[in-house]
């Protein structure tokens, strides 16, 4: 059976099928199969990465073949395609190994019980290395550079320690700011460079700031950012949560809508409606990590309910990857965390002992953003219109790779977390 038609909301072209076969392969091990390349099974792992590749392309996956006779992909569409095919029951390489490796990361914090209590956890001391390896195309040598590495911000994190590492030759000026590591220096002859930090610090995962009365309005905005209360966003909160609903009931139910009633998987965002991102997402069916949140967000500022948009690194051992998730303001409470990494938990919401599991919980993350306020900014490396988000494994953790649609580097984080305490 070939079903030609792509699943709803993706939009397939040539011009994203860029990445190579091998970097594909690379990105589903890791979002597959770490424990069992850990375990010394990569061969076994990656035989059924092949034949699942060869599943996806019978029921539609596109692909352009290179002047070398690689076969080159889109990575969205092939994380879609997949989701898709184990949504539809026309594949189980999601179910069984991809949300099987999801629910493994959240299992290494607790290794009895999966409610969400489970998750309300005491703070923790985390080491987490961190190099970012710049491409410097278009870059002249001689030109004033301003780069830049995240940093845990402390109004989740305490007792921060950071070792800032750079080539000595680079001369560079290293300046630490609240949630950010600036590096400035003259670029060098050579085509790459590398700013790099060790950061230890202690955290819950939690927001422990206050929200003070005159701040309020900043979380209520209805536009700011990927947040946009649209009349759509307005009416569909209201159809859903009603007037009279509780601040956390409402959030819950609006949560819940989204993980119900759409696709968690990845976006192109040269493709979104900027002026009405929410309203995308809804037509389209399909978000990610960060569009998600702030779908979420926008419909609880419509509900009347403060929320707003983190982002940052879980810590995930073998997975350290870069996330987005969302938070609301409940008096008593404090800052609430959701996350709709519970979509692949929960299988899509149907297996009900997970569908809550991120839904006013989180695990331990490092935060390095929280929008509207704190975020890390621009550089002098910028990104083009359109880019592809490339993951990999790499010795000690993971490399989150950004590049452009011609395939070349933007810039490649490897990341890894520990904890100290184990």
């Amino acid at each position: 059976m070939r079903l030609k038609n792509p699943p709803p909301g993706i939009r397939a072209e040539d011009r994203y099928r860029t990445i190579g076969e091998r970097q594909i392969i690379d990105m589903l091990l890791v979002a597959a199969f770490v424990f069992e390349i850990e375990a010394g099974h990569r061969e076994r792992a990656l035989a059924r990465v092949l034949a699942a590749l060869e599943d996806w392309i019978r029921l539609g996956l596109g692909y352009q073949v290179s002047n070398q006779g690689e076969r080159l992909f889109d990575p969205v569409e092939v994380i879609n395609r997949m989701k898709w095919a184990g949504y539809r029951g026309l594949d189980d390489f999601w179910a069984d190994h991809f949300v099987a490796t999801t629910r493994a990361f959240v299992r290494e914090w607790d290794k009895v019980s999966r409610e969400p209590t489970s998750v309300n956890r005491v703070p923790e001391r985390f080491s987490v290395g961190f190099r970012r390896r710049f491409h410097l195309d278009g870059i002249t040598a001689g030109q004033k550079l301003r780069l830049r590495l995240p940093l845990p911000l402390s109004q989740s994190s305490e007792d921060i320690v950071i070792e800032p590492m750079v080539a000595p030759e680079l001369s560079a000026r290293i300046v630490q700011s609240e949630g950010r590591l600036d590096f400035q220096f003259a670029a060098p002859a050579e085509p790459a460079v590398e700013i790099a930090a060790k950061m230890t610090f202690t955290t819950s995962g939690y927001s422990c700031d206050v929200l003070a009365e005159d701040g309020v309005d900043i979380y209520l905005r209805g536009s700011d950012g990927l947040v946009r209360i649209t009349p759509r966003i307005q009416a569909l909160a209201k159809n859903l949560a009603g007037i009279d609903c509780n601040p956390l009931t409402a959030a819950t139910t609006l949560f819940n809508h989204i993980i119900d009633d759409l696709m968690c998987g990845l976006v192109h965002y040269d493709q979104v409606d900027m002026e009405a991102p929410g309203d995308w997402v809804l037509e389209n069916g399909w978000y990610d990590c960060q569009l998600g949140s702030a779908l979420f967000v926008s419909l609880c500022r419509a509900h009347g309910i403060p929320a707003r948009i983190l982002s940052g690194h879980m810590l995930y051992r073998l997975a350290p990857g870069f996330h987005y998730w969302a938070e609301i303001w409940i008096d008593g409470k404090g800052w609430t965390p959701f996350d709709f990494l519970t979509w692949d938990l929960s299988k899509a919401g149907h297996d009900a002992s997970w569908r809550n599991f991120f839904a006013g919980a989180i695990d331990y993350r490092m935060t390095t953003q929280c929008f509207p306020l704190m975020f890390t900014g621009p550089m002098s490396i910028r990104f083009p219109t359109a880019w592809h988000l490339v993951n990999a494994p790499s010795r000690g953790g993971m490399d989150v790779r950004f590049a452009g649609l011609d395939g070349r580097l933007i810039y490649c984080d490897s990341v890894s977390a520990r904890s100290i305490a184990r």
